[in-house]
């Protein structure tokens, strides 16, 4: 591994991590800074820029009475050139309108680019590998559900 990929793998890291605070804290411009102004969100029945979803997603949020938190955990990176396809695994206990949580896990797959020296998200797609049943704003049932070997959607991802 040369510094290069190095360098740009701390950054992608630390993209994620600025995506998750940015949702976790209710700060729109935290969420729209991990992404490229131009990229492409796909987050469930959602889809727009990341800027438009930070901005839906913010007040959708702030329905809760308590916090959620979101954890990035396995990322794996395919980097080539100014190019990442990364796959992402999150846990979130997300905090519902109705005061109850719903606990969900799944992957972010995420197509970064470097751009101006930057690595950020230009394309996003959420999947969702399982949950507890959900009331209140969470609704799941337009995202893809994880799947084995090539009936996943990572498997050409991350090629």
């Amino acid at each position: 591994m040369e510094l290069d990929d190095v360098v740009a793998e701390l950054e992608i890291r630390r993209a994620l991590y600025t995506y998750c605070r940015g949702v976790d804290r209710g700060d729109a411009a935290l969420i729209a800074a991990a992404y490229h102004d131009d990229a492409d969100e796909n987050h469930g029945s959602f889809k727009g820029t990341g800027r438009e979803f930070a901005e839906y997603l913010v007040p959708l949020m702030d329905s809760a009475p308590d916090s959620s938190n979101h954890n990035i955990t396995n990322v794996l990176i395919n980097r080539k050139g100014n190019r990442a396809h990364v796959e992402s695994y999150f846990i979130v206990f997300h905090a519902l309108d109705d005061g109850d949580r719903a606990f969900v896990t799944g992957r972010y797959l995420d197509r970064f680019e470097q751009r101006v020296s930057e690595w950020k998200i230009a394309e996003r797609r959420v999947v969702i590998d399982a949950d507890t049943p959900a009331t209140g704003m969470l609704e799941l049932g337009d995202y893809p559900r994880g799947r084995r070997r090539e009936n996943d959607l990572s498997h050409e991802w991350m090629q």
